[in-house]
Order: structure tokens, then C-alpha cells, then sequence
């Protein structure tokens, strides 16, 4: 098999998994696969592709992955990827140890990507619990974390109640009219 071929071919579940049987815990095979993960291509898809595919070799072999963490963090400090690549290094990188040198700028990255309201809620998600675990190493980070998630909460709730009165205001007009 071409995992290049067969990742361009479809994407679904199906397909991904066949990928993750042929490889079987090869890891000639799987370094085919992150190469896909890695290429540089104006067509996105492939990459995108790998990414899922990766993400669920990580479930089934997780020690195919872990020599990769360190390119994969890179990857996620250097360039701005889509929201799927985000997604799946960052659901890897919940479960992984993360090396001393590289939690300082994830860290920041990450912080960046919670506050970003344009970002995805499943990378902010991922992104808190990558954000909770370099706490543990970094005990004077937790409580700038959590005061910002108590401040985040209430910006969302004063939206929140910003909208209804918006829709309220509205309804009043309507009715009025």
C-alpha cells in the first residue's frame, strides 16, 4: 500500500484504519505516514488526512508517535496550521510528556490559542488540558490558568446575557410594531 495514495484517495474512518492495520506497528511504515503529516503541499488535504490518521495510530501504538512529539511541537509553534492539524497534534500532545525545553513557548502558544475567540473550541479544548499538564511542572502558572478561565467564564456569560437582552429588545420592537 501507498499510504500517500490511500490518503489521498478518501477520507473517513474506514480508510484511516486500514492505514493504522497496514502499518502495524511498523515504523517504516508509519514514518510514510508522518511524511504525509509533514509535506509541505498547497493542497491541504493530505496533511489534514495523515493528521486524523496519526491521531488514531496514536490510540492503537502510541510508542510509533512519541519520537515525533518534539517535530510535532515544532510544527505547532512554527506555522500556522488549520484548525484539524491544531486538533490532532494537540489531542496527542494531552496524553504525552512534554520536554523540558519545549514547555515554556508551547505554554505561551497555547495560552494565545485560549484566548483567541476566532480559534476552534475542540483545539481550545485540547489546548486547556495541554495548558493544565505543563502546570504541573510549572506550579506558579496554575493560578494565572485558572484566573483566566474565571475571567473567560464571565466574559462568556456577559455575552450571553448581552445577546438575550439584544433578542429581547428585538422581540419588544416586533411586537410594538
Amino acid at each position: 500500500m501507498e499510504i500517500f495514495k490511500q490518503l489521498e484517495e478518501n477520507h473517513s474512518k474506514e480508510n484511516s484504519l486500514q492505514i493504522i492495520e497496514y502499518i502495524d506497528g511498523d515504523s517504516g511504515r508509519f514514518a510514510e505516514l508522518m511524511d504525509c503529516f509533514f509535506m509541505e503541499t498547497k493542497d491541504y488535504r493530505i496533511p489534514q488526512r495523515a493528521a486524523h490518521t496519526v491521531s488514531l495510530a496514536f490510540d492503537k501504538c502510541p510508542e510509533l508517535v512519541l519520537p515525533y512529539i518534539p517535530k510535532l511541537i515544532n510544527r505547532l509553534l512554527s506555522e500556522k496550521l488549520s484548525g484539524a492539524l491544531k486538533r490532532n497534534i494537540l489531542r496527542i500532545l494531552q496524553f504525552s510528556e512534554i520536554d523540558e525545553k519545549f514547555r515554556g513557548n508551547l505554554y505561551s502558544r497555547l495560552f494565545e490559542t485560549l484566548a483567541d475567540p476566532n480559534e476552534e473550541i475542540a483545539v481550545r479544548a485540547f489546548a486547556i488540558t495541554v495548558l493544565y499538564n505543563i502546570t504541573d511542572y510549572h506550579k506558579d502558572l496554575k493560578p494565572e490558568l485558572t484566573d483566566w478561565s474565571e475571567v473567560d467564564r464571565a466574559r462568556y456569560k456577559e455575552k450571553l446575557q448581552k445577546a438575550r437582552n439584544e433578542k429581547e429588545n428585538q422581540e419588544f420592537l416586533f411586537k410594538s410594531l
